[in-house]
């Protein structure tokens, strides 16, 4: 029997798949912001932020709000309202633009060696 869930319930599991629902979510925001809609206006589901602009799983998001850390960082500020839960865009945002770049993977290495 197939499932009769819609599809904004399912996670993507193709590539394809995970570049629409992305591209989807990405114009959903751009035309917030084109519509004078300022970034700490705009709120975005759990599933709108893990995995598609957060790369990990909404297990690990859940994980995050209660500890406190996202993949080793600080995790990103959320808002409960009875059992859901959003995001700021300008939280996400500001959380990504504060990652840690680095010109190579050896870079990268040479960073956590020292960090220890």
């Amino acid at each position: 029997m197939t499932s009769t869930k819609p599809a904004h319930d399912t996670p993507a599991t193709s590539p394809d798949a995970y570049r629409t629902e992305r591209g989807r979510i990405l114009a959903e925001i751009l035309e917030a912001e084109r519509a004078g809609l300022a970034a700490h206006l705009i709120e975005l589901s759990e599933r709108q932020v893990f995995p598609f602009l957060i790369p990990c799983s909404p297990r690990t998001g859940r994980d995050a709000r209660r500890t406190g850390t996202l993949l080793g960082r600080p995790a990103p500020m959320f808002i409960k309202r009875g059992r859901q839960v959003y995001y700021r865009y300008s939280d996400i945002l500001a959380w990504l633009e504060a990652a840690e770049a680095f010109p190579s993977t050896a870079a990268a290495m040479a960073k956590e060696l020292a960090d220890r």
